[in-house]
């Protein structure tokens, strides 16, 4: 058996009792003979019969080498504001601090401490300066091993028919037979693109064999370097940086053969392998690589990933390959791959665990631009050695038996430099490559439109529900035909007004995402060129498609026209998502989106009022409408969202009654709500001058009592709202 190596590493609110209600020109709850979206059916999920008994393939993880966690002697610190380690006076000298590198432009910086000093003592010393955000260790990131049947040596023809990945016909894959189908439909994806020499992606990984004759033609070369002048034409700290760096070794050879660079160079190949008459062919055959060298044979630090991610985001580049982890929770890495500006795709692990309980990071970390990926084998069963997790897992895609470039090694050519390996690593960039089809077809798709695009189109398959979130495998040919807007989660609503275009043949709906507040009253207003039939749907947060009728909360479409309106009040918090659907037609639209409620006067018991935990309703006849909210419980406040240029709340004080906290639009305030003797109607909060627009406002309990009450008189109450 030949060790073959893959990295990858193990990462609303609830309301109280009082109920809000929609009203509408048509709720969805009422019999009308919905022929325009009724009619529609959800994407089936494809069954896969559960997998047959055979040998399993043996995963280890690297237990030898994983004996450390964290560099000795090393910390990352972030400092405050222009500070630094000789800003540090006697805690310099006392702990021996020294800047080792720079990880970035905001003070994030890796520094050695002397010999003899507990990790956790430099540590807490830092924490305890006011001048540092934070410190923690430099994490040592590792592979896990993948044991694999040796590749055969006798292969020199185009090896295309055994990338199952790709295009799976039910052929024998080392010795197992696949389904045919489950793939990622890469063939049709390549009827519209095989990728754009102008799209760059970074491997971040280990070296990769940029002479390897499947992948010479797709290096990315620096453009504003000069090769082997010894000068940093380009200034930005790197010298003769013309394919990459190596941050391991700290140089320009981002291929060391005695490192081995096997796992870079097959990652590579899966990406961008080039269609030639040799070898194996990538996702997008047509796209760049960016070689960034982080790890070495023995693993590498999260301070050299940091330095990887922020080369990569100051070349502009859009999406990067992770298949690596390791270590705990890393603030400046989260940091770094939270500021990439890309869409990060990290391999989900090896480990076999369900990463929403048993955290692996960077996977795991809770960013809107990490893309997870777990691995399947040729049948569309989950490998037995993939991690996963509803939560943070996304996607499935192949990772067992994929055949890609390797170095030469020994041999005297490159003849029999192809090799299968098995791992999540494999998996991921499958899914980078897709990744780089899709910015290939749109050159400023936004890191967030290439995550959803490829989590809406993914193909269902039953083997994979309750396994990953989207419950699916990558669908390249999907991906690439199918627009960010055309399904949930679609795209955040900009601002207050939209204008696109929809037609009833080609692209029948545009989706917008909207985050809404408990009781928070929203108007959606749409026009339609003229002899159009749009229609306009709101849906709620647990809907999954807009290709059903199924989740819709409410709607407006008259016959005819493309003028159509609502009124909602969201009867609980969520996401929730604005659909305009090109019932007959083609042409252009204006969706506005009014939020919060408008100029008047709201009595308590409004449904445009948000109540969070336990609020009790008392009567009395001094009251505006007879009645008035109190708690006296923590964790309970009043949450109202509206569109004026003020507000001002009402209430009764009296002895019983202490502080609250009143926020609007994140500036909050104490109140007091005390006086010696009971009075009704009282005006205790103002705020007027505002921008007009919507805002939002909170009433919280504090549990603290007025200077001169009793301990015990800590009520805070509400009467009624009036918005201006």
């Amino acid at each position: 058996m030949k060790k073959i190596t893959s990295f990858v590493l193990s990462a609303s609110l609830v309301f109280g009792a009082i109920p809000a209600l929609a009203e509408a020109s048509q709720s969805a709850d009422q019999p009308t003979g919905n022929l325009k979206k009724g009619s529609q059916k959800v994407t089936p999920i494809v069954q896969v019969p559960a997998k047959s008994a055979k040998k399993a393939r043996n995963v280890q993880s690297f237990a030898v080498k994983k004996g450390k966690k964290f560099k000795e002697n090393e910390l990352i610190v972030k400092f405050k504001n222009t500070y630094d380690v000789q800003s540090l006076g006697a805690v310099q000298g006392a702990l021996g601090l020294k800047t080792k590198k720079d990880l970035g432009d905001k003070g994030t910086k890796l520094v050695e401490f002397k010999s003899g000093v507990k990790i956790e003592d430099a540590i807490n010393a830092l924490k305890a300066s006011p001048l540092v955000e934070y410190a923690e260790p430099n994490y040592i990131l590792y592979p896990s091993d993948v044991e694999a049947e040796a590749t055969p040596k006798d292969v020199t023809d185009p090896l295309y028919g055994e990338l199952w990945g790709l295009r799976n016909t039910g052929q024998d894959i080392e010795w197992v037979t696949g389904t045919p189908g489950i793939d990622i439909k890469a063939e049709g994806a390549w009827l519209r693109t095989q990728g754009n020499p102008n799209v760059v992606v970074a491997v971040i990984d280990t070296g990769t064999d940029i002479n390897h004759p499947d992948i010479k033609n797709q290096i990315w070369k620096n453009p504003g370097e000069i090769a082997g002048d010894g000068i940093d034409n380009d200034k930005n700290g790197y010298i003769d940086d013309v394919n990459g760096w190596d941050f391991f070794h700290n140089d320009n050879t981002v291929f060391d053969a005695d490192d081995g660079d096997e796992h870079g160079t097959h990652v590579s190949g899966t990406i961008a392998g080039s269609a030639n008459s040799i070898g194996v062919i990538g996702v997008a055959p047509n796209v760049k690589i960016m070689p960034l060298k982080f790890l070495g044979p023995d693993g590498g630090d999260s301070a050299d990933a940091i330095q990887a991610i922020n080369y990569a985001k100051a070349k502009g580049v859009k999406i990067t390959n992770n298949s690596w982890g390791g270590g705990d929770f890393s603030q400046a890495l989260y940091d770094a791959i939270k500021g990439s500006n890309s869409l990060f795709v990290a391999a989900a692990g090896n480990d076999g665990l369900n990463i929403d309980t048993q955290v692996s990071y960077p996977a795991g970390y809770d960013l809107s631009n990490i893309l997870s990926v777990a691995a399947i084998d040729n049948t569309g069963n989950v490998a037995d050695f993939s991690n996963y997790g509803t939560k943070n897992v996304d996607v499935a895609a192949p990772g067992v038996s994929i055949k890609s470039s390797v170095p030469k090694g020994w041999s005297s050519d490159y003849s029999y430099a192809y090799e299968y390996l098995n791992g999540t690593s494999m998996a991921t960039p499958h899914v980078t490559g897709v990744a780089a089809l899709l910015q290939s077809t749109n050159s400023t798709i936004s890191p967030a439109d290439l995550k959803s695009s490829i989590m809406n189109t993914v193909t269902k398959l039953s083997s994979l529900t309750g396994i990953v979130g989207t419950g699916g495998l990558l669908n390249a040919q999907a991906a690439v035909n199918t627009q960010a807007d055309n399904d949930i989660p679609g795209k955040p609503f900009p601002g207050t007004t939209v204008s696109n275009t929809v037609s009833a043949t080609t692209d029948l709906d545009d989706v917008y995402s909207l985050d809404l507040k408990k009781g928070e009253k929203v108007t959606v207003t749409l026009t339609g060129a003229a002899g159009t039939d749009f229609d306009l749907y709101l849906y709620k947060p647990s809907a999954t498609t807009v290709k059903s009728s199924d989740g819709i909360a409410i709607y407006s479409e008259k016959a005819g026209t493309s003028s159509e309106t609502f009124t909602y009040i969201a009867p609980e918090a969520g996401t929730y998502y604005v659909d305009v659907y090109a019932y007959k037609g083609a042409g252009s639209y204006t969706a506005t989106v009014k939020q919060g409620a408008t100029a008047g006067t709201y009595e308590n018991t409004a449904k445009e009022i948000g109540y969070i935990g336990s609020w009790s309703t008392l009567s009395a006849a001094d009251a505006s409408g007879g009645s008035f909210v109190r708690t006296n419980i923590g964790g309970s406040q009043v949450q109202f969202v509206f569109n004026g240029t003020g507000v001002s709340l009402r209430g009764a004080k009296s002895s019983t009654q202490g502080i609250a906290k009143v926020t609007i639009d994140g500036v909050s305030s104490e109140v007091n709500l005390y006086a010696p003797s009971l009075a009704y109607k009282i005006e205790y909060f103002k705020k007027t001058g505002l921008a007009a627009g919507r805002h939002v406002v909170t009433i919280e309990w504090t549990g603290k009592a007025a200077p001169g009450a009793r301990k015990t008189a800590t009520y805070i109450n509400l009467d009624t709202i009036v918005v201006n």
